[in-house]
C-alpha cells in the first residue's frame, strides 16, 4: 500500500480496494489483479516530466497560506 499510494497515487484507490481481500480473494478479485498487473505493465514507461514554462525562470513556485497554527514566534 505504501508503494501504490506514494509512487502511483493512480492505482491507489485499486490497491487498497483489492487489499482488504488479501486473505480470502476469488476469481473476481484474481481478475481485477491480472487487469491491474496489465494496467502497470502498459504504463510502465509513462514518466512525469517537469520544465519551467516560457515566461518563467523558475523550474517550480509553490503558494502558501500558513500562519503556522497562530505561532507569533514562528511569523
Amino acid at each position: 500500500m505504501y508503494l501504490a499510494t506514494t509512487t502511483r497515487p493512480d492505482i491507489a484507490y485499486v490497491a487498497g480496494t483489492l487489499a482488504r481481500f488479501g486473505s480470502n480473494p476469488r476469481v473476481a478479485h484474481w481478475n481485477a489483479v491480472k487487469h491491474l498487473m496489465c494496467y502497470l505493465q502498459g504504463t510502465a514507461n509513462y514518466v512525469l516530466t517537469y520544465s519551467p514554462d516560457n515566461t518563467s525562470t523558475k523550474l517550480f513556485m509553490a503558494f502558501l497560506d500558513a500562519d503556522h497554527g497562530g505561532c507569533r514566534d514562528s511569523g
